[in-house]
């Protein structure tokens, strides 16, 4: 699949082949493909020496440990021929003691080895950190753009390219996975209609809806960032004071509830 650029990310990558930074950190929305964008700058000037993501071990939310930071002191130790790339990928899932062994490692920099983080959420990352890599915000591809990707895959008709397009325009990330599998598709499907439901019911609809997801963290996460997509879409033709409220509770719930505080306590003070 080809790789589908902005104008501003092909001019930030050209210039970037140029001259590579010790530790650039690339931020964007989700689905805008950030992982992706990190292999290809990685391939195309040197070679990827590691590949960190974070990793589910308890019940809690994906996470990148303290020891698996500390482990990249040993393969980053040693001067390599040409540029090594180490990319970790959403950075903000580190903890505090994570973030600070990676600082470490940013300040003693070894000139064979170049660091490509990402993160949606910047305002995680230490200001230490953020002071010692080069950010790149990476834009949304143009509406032009995801179309032509879209009319790659010859199966798709014409209401399920508009359905994609309501939730994925300008994210070709988000734009294949959805085409990938009908299996996503679907999922995602039946949770734009259950977030446009939320949005048009009463306090009590929404409630017993959201519930429903009380269960499990990452699903939860997934409904409230629906919700909040379809409530921005519908501020863009009609501005409502109600909607930008329960914007502003549904992110105070979404971090919440990325930082382990109860599911069922914190939707549910989202809805009313």
């Amino acid at each position: 699949m080809k790789l589908r650029l902005a104008p501003a990310t092909a001019k930030f990558i050209e210039a970037y082949s140029r001259t590579p930074s010790h530790a650039v950190l690339l931020t964007g929305p989700e689905g805008i493909g950030l992982h992706t964008l990190a292999l290809h700058i990685a391939r195309t000037n040197g070679t990827i020496l590691a590949d960190v993501r974070p990793e589910s071990k308890t019940t809690a939310l994906p996470s990148i440990s303290v020891d698996i930071i500390r482990e990249l002191y040993i393969q980053t130790k040693s001067r390599l021929n040409g540029l090594h790339f180490v990319i970790i990928d959403d950075a903000d899932t580190m903890n505090h003691h994570a973030q600070n062994a990676l600082l470490k490692l940013l300040e003693e920099p070894n000139n064979s080895i170049c660091f490509v983080l990402t993160t949606h959420a910047v305002d995680k990352l230490l200001p230490t950190i953020r002071s010692r890599v080069q950010t790149f915000v990476v834009p949304r591809i143009s509406t032009l753009d995801s179309k032509r990707l879209l009319s790659e895959y010859k199966t798709l008709d014409d209401v399920t390219i508009q359905r994609l397009l309501f939730v994925a325009d300008g994210l070709p990330a988000l734009l294949n996975r959805l085409t990938a599998g009908d299996a996503d598709f679907k999922k995602m499907s039946e949770r734009v209609q259950l977030a446009m439901q939320i949005v048009q019911g009463t306090p009590y609809r929404r409630l017993v809806h959201a519930i429903s997801f009380a269960g499990d963290r990452q699903d939860s996460i997934a409904l409230i960032e629906t919700i909040i997509m379809v409530l921005r879409k519908s501020l863009s033709s009609q501005p409502s004071s109600s909607s930008v409220l329960m914007i502003e509770r549904l992110l105070k719930a979404s971090e919440a509830i990325r930082g382990n505080g109860s599911i069922k306590i914190h939707l549910a003070a989202a809805m009313v």
